[in-house]
């Protein structure tokens, strides 16, 4: 079973052993063709956040995974946003560490470690170079290390930074269209309006994003902070997390990750 955030690839790509990425631009100026933003987009999250997902399989539990907002970093000399996704299912325990410009909330690094039943580590480091538009990818496992080098030909996202990058968006008053470009595959994207939706924490107005082809759909709240509520995989596969708690950790466990 794989689980990567369903985010595209299914936001967990299975749920948890895979890597997808997308592109995009600056959440402020998507449709404009205007240069990146100098400064940090304002974000309506804080540091600290920390979301708990239930992973559903057909309907059925078989997992959590755990989303965490740490706040500015500094990588390599220059300012991130630092995120830690973690997925645990019975055989699975995978965590990636990503490293976003708080500019444009494209992703900069991510390093992963995904650790399956009965096998070695699996290691996986992501460089990406948005000039160029290539991911860099390290994969260190059973059989070896192995290196290659993704190209695209518009910047390059991830998919767990997927919501964060529509949760930076201003609210959509109007019709919503983007466009998603995968290593493999390109996805347009369409804000579909409000609906009610039922969560473990209870029930919410929601605004609703779905890609054509049906990879995912995405719900988040109708409010100020616009929190990933559910992420749901449309196809046969049924994958799905659902919002269970949503939580802010204190200052010490703040500057201890780092």
């Amino acid at each position: 079973m794989r689980v990567r955030f369903l985010l595209l690839r299914v936001f967990v790509t299975g749920l948890v052993l895979s890597s997808a990425s997308t592109a995009f631009s600056s959440p402020n100026w998507l449709n404009k063709g205007q240069p990146a933003a100098k400064k940090a987009v304002r974000v309506p999250f804080d540091p600290g956040e920390r979301i708990r997902y239930k992973i559903s399989y057909k309907g059925l539990p078989v997992g959590e995974s755990v989303l965490t907002f740490y706040g500015e970093r500094a990588l390599n000399g220059r300012k991130v946003y630092y995120f830690v996704f973690t997925s645990s299912l019975p055989t699975v325990q995978d965590e990636e560490k990503l490293y976003a410009d708080p500019r444009t909330m494209l992703p900069v690094r991510i390093d992963r470690v995904v650790k399956r039943l009965g096998n070695f580590p699996l290691r996986i480091q992501e460089t990406y170079d948005q000039d160029t538009h290539r991911v860099r990818i390290k994969r260190k496992g059973n059989f070896g290390t192995k290196e290659f080098t993704i190209q695209r030909n518009a910047p390059v996202q991830n998919a767990i930074l997927l919501s964060y990058y529509y949760r930076s968006m201003d609210p959509l008053d109007a019709p919503y269209e983007g466009v998603v470009t995968l290593p493999t595959l390109e996805l347009k994207v369409l804000g579909k309006g409000k609906e009610y939706i039922k969560t473990l924490l209870g029930d919410f107005p929601a605004q609703v994003f779905a890609s054509i082809p049906p990879k995912f759909k995405l719900w988040l709240s109708a409010d100020e902070r616009r929190i990933p509520l559910r992420i749901e995989d449309p196809n046969a596969f049924g994958y799905s997390l659902e919002i269970k708690k949503i939580e802010y950790l204190g200052k010490e466990e703040l500057e201890g990750n780092r």
